[in-house]
């Protein structure tokens, strides 16, 4: 495996797909970051504070929506390379009803480890977080980019 596969060209590969994709989970939370920043703190900068759940709530959504956005393009065109015309609506769709499913093992892992295995509430988080990134990545791979491509 060189340099080149893992940035260049199409690929069947696991191994190189799964590097592709940790380094498209990176720019998704980057974008997040950067769209959380300047909603909370340059689009809503001037607001008062009696709107700040709501603005903060507004601000989430809206870089969880556009990195998500983000990270569905960046699957489908290097990570998977499958561009096509029709069929991205409903790829989309489950892309995300994935993701949300794998937000809610992040959580029961989480809450197991935490308050029924006694583990440390960041130690727990950082296990589900390596959990759900593989289930995440298999159940796309599977449904959204090969079941939903054929």
């Amino acid at each position: 495996m060189t340099i080149r596969e893992i940035f260049i060209g199409k690929t069947e590969s696991n191994t190189i797909q799964l590097i592709r994709n940790i380094i498209v989970e990176a720019t998704r939370i980057g974008i997040n970051m950067a769209v959380l920043w300047l909603f909370y703190y340059v689009i809503f900068a001037q607001t008062n504070e009696s709107q700040d759940k709501l603005l903060t709530t507004i601000s989430t959504v809206a870089a969880s929506m556009i990195s998500g956005i983000a990270n569905f393009v960046f699957s489908t065109i290097w990570v998977f390379h499958k561009k096509q015309k029709t069929g991205n609506i409903s790829r989309f769709i489950v892309f995300t009803l994935i993701g949300a499913l794998g937000l809610a093992i992040n959580a029961a892992i989480t809450v197991l480890l935490k308050d029924y295995c006694g583990i440390n509430l960041f130690l727990s988080n950082i296990v589900a977080q390596i959990i759900v990134f593989f289930f995440n990545f298999f159940m796309r791979k599977y449904i959204v980019y090969t079941k939903m491509s054929e």
